[in-house]
């Protein structure tokens, strides 16, 4: 089990496993010690409006992740934390909301890997995912992950599906976001939609509600092509929320996939031909 867990319960969990979060640089430094990094998997920096001295001369690989508000109003603010790349592994959280797209092509750019927070994104942040999705496909400058995109990309290849709870490391069975207080929850995004008690078994209900919902159009869940893929996902908190946009998501990474396929086959044939 991976903890996420803000810096102040950092005594509380120690010898677990834990991701550590903070607005502050200087709090992470200060409350994780290089001598006691073996359990420390990662931090996520809460606030993109700080300065990174403390943390650009600290550790070594202890991989950050950059937590994004707006992404309208805060891309520019990743420039500043560029430097951190040369000691550390560095991605960035970009919610999926109006001005997502723009944003992604910054942190690419930066060499930073990218994950976006998905939540059920409305119309206006789907096509964004679109144009995201086509840049990272077929930009030749694109150098680092993004995902969803990139895991589910392999698993359409791969013909072996990973749910976007595993992705978007998400799955409580394996992962718990602690609040201030010291409540277990799903995400940082959900912290505010009770989960219920059982979060080992949560994803495991939570299908079971879905598909048995049947075949009347209760639940887009029921026959979905992208079930696998998903796991239903999207449809927490709200069971209401209507897939269309995100299943064009899937389908142009599922495309994209098997276009990869086809020309690696016909490359593998065109060599045995030459070589015949």
């Amino acid at each position: 089990m991976v903890y996420n867990i803000p810096v102040n319960l950092v005594p509380v969990y120690r010898g677990r496993n834990v991701i550590v979060r903070s607005e502050r640089p200087d709090e992470l430094v200060e409350a994780l010690p290089e001598v006691n990094l073996e359990k420390v998997l990662g931090v996520q920096l809460l606030s993109l409006a700080v300065e990174v001295d403390s943390m650009a001369g600290w550790g070594y690989a202890i991989p950050v992740e950059l937590v994004m508000g707006d992404p309208v109003t805060e891309f520019a603010l990743l420039y500043r934390h560029a430097r951190l790349i040369d000691k550390h592994p560095v991605s960035v959280s970009i919610p999926a909301i109006p001005g997502l797209s723009k944003a992604v092509r910054i942190a690419n750019s930066l060499k930073f890997r990218v994950k976006l927070e998905l939540g059920q994104p409305v119309p206006a942040a789907i096509a964004e995912m679109l144009t995201a999705v086509d840049y990272y496909l077929h930009h030749t400058s694109v150098s680092q992950a993004v995902e969803f995109f990139h895991t589910t990309l392999t698993s359409f290849y791969q013909r072996n599906p990973l749910t976007l709870w595993d992705v978007q490391g998400e799955d409580p069975a394996y992962l718990r976001y602690v609040t201030e207080d010291g409540q277990e929850k799903i995400a940082r995004r959900l912290v505010s939609v009770d989960p219920g008690d059982n979060l080992d078994c949560f994803i495991a209900n939570l299908q079971k509600v879905l598909l048995g919902e049947g075949r009347e159009g209760q639940s887009e869940c029921y026959d979905c092509e992208f079930l696998a893929n998903c796991g239903g996902y999207f449809k927490w908190p709200s069971s209401e929320y209507a897939c269309d946009g995100i299943k064009s998501v899937f389908r142009a990474l599922k495309e994209a996939a098997a276009e990869l396929r086809r020309d690696l086959d016909n490359f593998a044939e065109s060599s045995l031909e030459v070589g015949r």
